[in-house]
C-alpha cells in the first residue's frame, strides 16, 4: 500500500495492516483529523517505508502516551504513536493512494462521539459536489 500527504512531500509504502483498523471517536483524534473521528491502521515500525519527506514530519506530543505526526508544508495528518517502545504507527486512511485490503473493524471512544455527525444514514448523497 502506499500513501502520501497533501501536497506529495511525504511518502510511504508498506504491505499490509498489522492489526485491526478502528474509528476513534476521542477528541484528540477529532480534532487530529478535523472530522468526527480519525480512521487509523497499525503498521509496525519495522514494515514501515518511508519513501520521502520523513524529515518533514513535526511531531506533536498530544499526551504523556502518544505523540502525532503531521506535515509541516501542508499540514496533513499523518499518524499517531503511542509512546511505549516498539509501538506502531498508526497510519491516518485519508492518505491511501487506493482502498485498503482490510475494512474498519471497529468505532472505539464512543463515549465521546459528537452528536451532529449521528444522521449520516438520512441525509442526501451526491456523486460530486452537492447540488443543493
Amino acid at each position: 500500500m502506499k500513501g502520501s500527504c497533501l501536497c506529495g512531500g511525504i511518502k510511504f509504502s508498506f504491505k499490509k495492516f498489522d492489526s485491526k483498523i478502528a474509528n476513534c471517536h476521542c477528541s484528540m483524534c477529532r480534532k487530529f483529523s478535523g472530522s468526527a473521528y480519525g480512521t487509523f491502521g497499525p503498521v509496525n515500525s519495522e514494515n514501515m517505508n518511508w519513501e520521502s519527506g520523513f524529515e518533514l514530519i513535526k511531531i506533536f506530543n498530544s499526551s504523556q502516551n502518544a505523540h502525532r505526526g503531521f506535515c509541516s508544508i501542508c499540514g496533513s495528518s499523518i499518524f499517531y504513536r503511542l509512546t511505549s517502545k516498539n509501538s506502531p504507527f498508526e497510519i491516518a486512511l485519508g492518505l491511501l493512494e487506493a482502498e485498503p485490503t482490510e475494512s474498519v473493524s471497529a468505532n472505539i471512544f464512543c463515549a465521546y462521539r459528537p452528536n451532529w455527525p449521528r444522521n449520516v444514514d438520512e441525509i442526501p448523497n451526491f456523486e460530486e459536489s452537492r447540488t443543493v
